[in-house]
């Protein structure tokens, strides 16, 4: 078996199994947040020169994850380019608040991931045909601890898109709760395209750093 946490678990491995109370206890923390998969094990990020700066904020939110989380302080990760980290930091992220807490947990409302553009057409289908699976992701998007929203500003912006998106982030800033946005548009473009009610919501409980280095994918 692959284990989540073999980068720096210190048991003996050879007494590895997935009766092991710590994976048992992360593969359901994984599970309930609905990452991706290919993001859920260690993942190494070598900076160039131009992104230390970004890396180095991101690092320093990573290691004091729990007392951002504990006073609502989300993070706003933004950058051009595709496939320049924004989801992997914010997935790293998650993954190690996942191991702060693994022994203290129960489990419910502690992390959850979505992709904001399948989120919003998933929460349009469902008004039409009920899903019990999706109203358990509905409740832990305004109330689970830690938050992540993949690709705000990347759907198709209407009335609809921006009174709903508006209803989650209030919710969430108005009870303390810290989240996670990845863009690719900068505060002011995410103004223009959301509006003030959404980016003010955003910036104004949220770290902002820019990714500025290029396309890893290739």
């Amino acid at each position: 078996m692959k284990c989540f946490a073999e980068a720096y678990c210190q048991k003996d491995k050879s007494a590895c199994s997935d009766l092991c109370g710590g994976y048992r206890v992360l593969r359901a923390l994984y599970n309930l947040s609905r990452m991706p998969e290919g993001y859920r094990y260690n993942i190494t990020l070598e900076a160039k020169e131009s992104e230390l700066p970004a890396f180095e904020a991101l690092n320093e939110y990573k290691e004091k994850v729990l007392e951002k989380v504990e006073v609502g302080e989300g993070l706003y990760i933004w950058g051009k380019s595709t496939g320049n980290g924004k989801t992997s930091w914010a997935c790293k992220i998650m993954s190690h608040y996942f191991r702060k807490i693994a022994f203290d947990t129960g489990l419910e409302n502690e992390g959850l991931y979505i992709f904001l553009p399948t989120f919003l057409e998933d929460l349009r289908n469902n008004y039409e045909d009920k899903d019990p699976d999706f109203e358990q992701v509905l409740t832990m998007v305004k109330s689970c601890k830690l938050l992540i929203i993949d690709d705000i500003g990347a759907e198709r912006v209407t009335d609809w898109v921006r009174e709903r998106v508006v209803s989650i982030i209030n919710t969430r800033v108005s009870n303390n709760l810290a989240t996670i946005y990845t863009s690719n548009l900068s505060p002011e473009e995410l103004k223009e395209e959301l509006g003030d009610r959404i980016a003010s919501r955003v910036v104004g409980s949220s770290q902002v750093i820019e990714m500025v280095g290029g396309d890893r994918r290739l």
